[in-house]
């Protein structure tokens, strides 16, 4: 196993946002007391701190919803752009959030950040599904003809991404909790990319030497953080791994910051 590590992109991405001149207000925003998204929002608020960018953290109630949060965003002024850490509440509408949200969408949350990524304009990805593809870069793939797994079917990950990969003339196949044979299809994958949050759920059953896999799952147990690939299990495969922590989830704060810099909302 050789575990592909973020330094190089990381070191990229802090060049591009050391050199930005640009000064810019980042929303936000949560709903309730999610462990995984409260990890997120506090290593956004961190990169934040470290490049001085201003941002509002918004937390809003369980017992609030949709209208509440767009009225909310109607009283504030000067924010470049936003991102909504999922899930809110139950009470709260997603729909109306993506139809009424305003300022800059940095994570392809809108229907018009959604439709462009459906005519192949990428500039608004998810950053989850923007990570992957800067490992994907890096690792220099030829995606032509490759067949590729995603298991996660959802706005936020899969779904764009495999509009990507399609795009780049990849054969891509999406895994929902449905899907059947799931062993059989992932063993005979090029590259299986992996978003479900379930510690250490796909061991060396699920592979065999010469794939490329990359794990971007978060879960947490006794406070600790796993991705969804049992990497003790497959050490000894001949195959190229990128972890949830060294990996995707160490860049996609960064990626997030180098967004809302270079963002066309100046």
């Amino acid at each position: 196993m050789k575990i592909i590590n973020s330094k190089e992109i990381k070191k990229n991405l802090l060049e591009r946002i050391t050199n930005s001149k640009k000064s810019k207000k980042l929303l936000i925003i949560s709903q309730g007391k999610n462990l995984s998204v409260l990890q997120y929002k506090k290593a956004i608020m961190k990169r934040c701190g470290e490049f001085e960018i201003e941002y509002i953290d918004k937390n809003f109630e369980d017992d609030k919803n949709h209208i509440d949060i767009i009225e909310y965003c109607k009283n504030l002024k000067n924010v470049d752009g936003f991102i909504i850490l999922q899930p809110l509440s139950i009470n709260t509408d997603l729909t109306y959030l993506r139809k009424n949200m305003p300022f800059c969408d940095l994570d392809g949350f809108r229907y018009d950040s959604l439709g462009k990524i459906m005519d192949k304009n990428f500039e608004n990805l998810p950053q989850t599904a923007r990570s992957i593809i800067k490992f994907i870069e890096y690792m220099d793939i030829d995606l032509k003809g490759k067949d590729i797994i995603i298991a996660n079917s959802t706005n936020v990950i899969g779904k764009p991404l495999s509009m990507y990969l399609n795009f780049k003339k990849a054969t891509v196949t999406l895994f929902n909790s449905k899907s059947i044979n799931q062993k059989y299809k992932i063993k005979n994958a090029d590259i299986f990319i992996s978003a479900i949050g379930k510690a250490n759920y796909y061991n060396l059953d699920y592979f065999r030497n010469g794939q490329i896999l990359i794990d971007a799952g978060t879960s947490f147990m006794d406070g600790k953080m796993y991705g969804d690939i049992d990497y003790k299990s497959i050490e000894d495969l001949d195959v190229k791994v990128v972890t949830c922590r060294n990996g995707v989830g160490s860049i996609t704060t960064l990626s997030l910051i180098e967004r809302l810099l270079y963002s066309a909302n100046i």
